[in-house]
C-alpha cells in the first residue's frame, strides 16, 4: 500500500485492496519488492490517462505443479494487480520484460526488465495477461514463508543516514524517483540528473555556488547519452577529490569489478538493496560507525 500510494499521489487513479487476514508471509527484500510494485503501478496508471481504479488482490496459493508455471511446486503468495487501462497487444505481451523494449515515447523499458529480474531472484514468477481496451492483469507468485516461529537472529542495526549532498544520475525516471525518496528519507539532500551531461552541469554549478556535492552516484550505461564512464572523467577534471559510486544492472561489466581504475570509490549493483547502498554511502563519506570508532 505504501509503494502504491507513493506512485499514485496526486493522480486521478485510485487503488482498491483485498488482503485476507490469514495471508501467509514471504521472505523478501523490502526495497526491491517495493520497486516491483511501483514499476507495475506506474505502468498501470499511465495506461489510464483519464483516471480509474487499480485493484490489488493477495491470496494464499498452493501450486501442485500441474500448470506450466516455471516455479517449483509448493506454497506461494499470489499477488494480482489489475488495471482497466488501454491494454497491451497480444503479440507484444511476451516482450514487455525484455531489456530496452518499450511502447512509450519516453523511457528505455528497463523498469519491467528489472521487475522481472527481482522476482526471479526471489524464486518467484511474474506474468501478464491483457486485452486491448479492457485492461491488464499482472500476477506475481512469491514463495510463502509459513514457519510459525521465526528463528532468533541477531538483527543488524539499520544504517543511519547523514546530511551529505548527493548527486544521483540515472536515465530511468522511475529509478530517480525511488532513489530520491530513499536518500531523502535518510536525511540526504539529493540532486537528480537524467544523463551524464546534466550531472556534469549540476556538479560544476555546485562548485561555483559553494554548495559542494559530497558524493555522486551514477549509472554506468545511458542509452543514447553520456554514461558513468565518460561522466566521471569530466567530474574528476572539475574536482580530482570527487567521491563517486558507479552502478549497473550488468555486474559482469569490467568497470564494476575494477571501479577504482576508472576513478570511482565503489560499485553497487542494480536493483538497489536499500541497506547495502546506505552502508556503502556511509563508508565513503565517513559516516560509518564501524570505521569511526
Amino acid at each position: 500500500m505504501d509503494s502504491t500510494e507513493f506512485i499514485l499521489r496526486g493522480s486521478d487513479v485510485k487503488c482498491e485492496y483485498s488482503f485476507p487476514d490469514d495471508l501467509w508471509h514471504a521472505e523478501i527484500d523490502r526495497g526491491q519488492i517495493s520497486q516491483v510494485i511501483q514499476n507495475i503501478i506506474l505502468n498501470s496508471s499511465q495506461a489510464m490517462p483519464e483516471g480509474g481504479i487499480i485493484t490489488i488482490h493477495c491470496e494464499n496459493y498452493v501450486y501442485n505443479g500441474t500448470l506450466t508455471l516455471p516455479i517449483a511446486a509448493g506454497d506461494y503468495i499470489k499477488v494480482s494487480l489489475v488495471d482497466r487501462g488501454v491494454g497491451i497487444p497480444r503479440d507484444l505481451l511476451d516482450k514487455i520484460y525484455d531489456p530496452y523494449f518499450t511502447t512509450k515515447h519516453e523511457g528505455n523499458g528497463l523498469g519491467l526488465a528489472v521487475t522481472h529480474s527481482i522476482i526471479i531472484q526471489h524464486k518467484g514468477h511474474i506474468a501478464a495477461d491483457s486485452k486491448q481496451g479492457q485492461g491488464t492483469t499482472v500476477t506475481i507468485y512469491l514463495p510463502a514463508f509459513k514457519q510459525k516461529k521465526l528463528k532468533e537472529q541477531k538483527e543488524e542495526p539499520l544504517p543511519v543516514g547523514g546530511k551529505a549532498k548527493i548527486l544521483f544520475m540515472d536515465d530511468d525516471k522511475m529509478v530517480r524517483t525511488m532513489a530520491n525518496e530513499m536518500l531523502s528519507h535518510y536525511g540526504y539532500e539529493v540532486f537528480l540528473a537524467q544523463d551524464g551531461q546534466e550531472a556534469i552541469t549540476l556538479y560544476r554549478e555546485s562548485l561555483k555556488d559553494g554548495a559542494h556535492i559530497d558524493l555522486v552516484i551514477m549509472d554506468l550505461t545511458v542509452p543514447g547519452g553520456m554514461g558513468g564512464k565518460e561522466t566521471i572523467k569530466e567530474i574528476i577534471a572539475a574536482n580530482p577529490q570527487v567521491k563517486a559510486i558507479v552502478s549497473s544492472g550488468y555486474s559482469n561489466n569490467p568497470i564494476m569489478a575494477n571501479y577504482g581504475e576508472y576513478g570511482f570509490s565503489a560499485a553497487v549493483s542494480k536493483p538497489y538493496r536499500q541497506e547495502e547502498l546506505i552502508k556503502v554511502i556511509n563508508r565513503i563519506i565517513g559516516n560509518d560507525p564501524e570505521t569511526s570508532k
